[in-house]
């Protein structure tokens, strides 16, 4: 993000005041992970399944069916919550993202729509929808394993447990995109870009 700070310095005669002192804003929040939400497997709803006993027998039998046709669709929304110190708006333009499970990327992506973080310890939440094939990942496990694994994925408290996230923020100066130099990873505590 101090690269950021720079190269949003230079930027100054492409974009007015209020642009820059949004970016310059941009450089000091902090994300982290707020939540997940909707997990789905298969076409099945998981936020309240535990275990693989939870499921009706038709959620059960559309899950099988997908692994014995060598898929497992999985979605979830990961909230990442952002969190701006500074005394000024922040805003962002446009994020990258790619997701992890166990280290392992599953999905990447980009948000386009502009997001505002209040200033003075304002937040804001960001929802980023992941979607994935978990069959390519869990290939010569049994179907209760794969499903207990996509279990794991999200605790009861709706965090993300074995999923992460790394993101490069960006703004738009005119209709010039200037982005962070660098990924970052999103925790469950709040971290910046620095």
């Amino acid at each position: 993000m101090k690269k950021l700070a720079v190269i949003l310095v230079l930027a100054t005669t492409l974009g007015g005041c209020i642009v820059l002192s949004e970016m310059k804003a941009l450089t000091k929040c902090e994300f982290s992970f707020h939540s997940a939400a909707d997990p789905i497997i298969a076409g099945v709803n998981m936020q309240h399944i535990r275990s693989y006993t939870d499921l009706t027998f038709m959620d059960g039998q559309r899950i099988v069916g997908n692994i014995l046709q060598k898929k497992l669709p999985f979605g979830i929304v990961a909230n990442v919550e952002v969190k701006n110190p500074g005394p000024a708006l922040a805003a962002v333009s446009y994020i990258e993202w790619i997701a992890y499970i166990d280290n392992v990327e599953i999905s990447s992506g980009r948000i386009d729509d502009r997001v505002e973080i209040p200033a003075n310890g304002g937040t804001a939440i960001v929802p980023i929808h992941i979607e994935s094939d978990l069959f390519e990942y869990l290939q010569g496990d049994s179907p209760k394993t794969m499903l207990n694994f996509a279990l794991n994925l999200v605790d009861a408290g709706g965090q993300p447990t074995r999923l992460s996230l790394k993101i490069k923020p960006a703004v738009y100066i005119g209709s010039k995109l200037v982005r962070a130099p660098d990924y970052f990873t999103i925790s469950k505590e709040f971290t910046s870009g620095d």
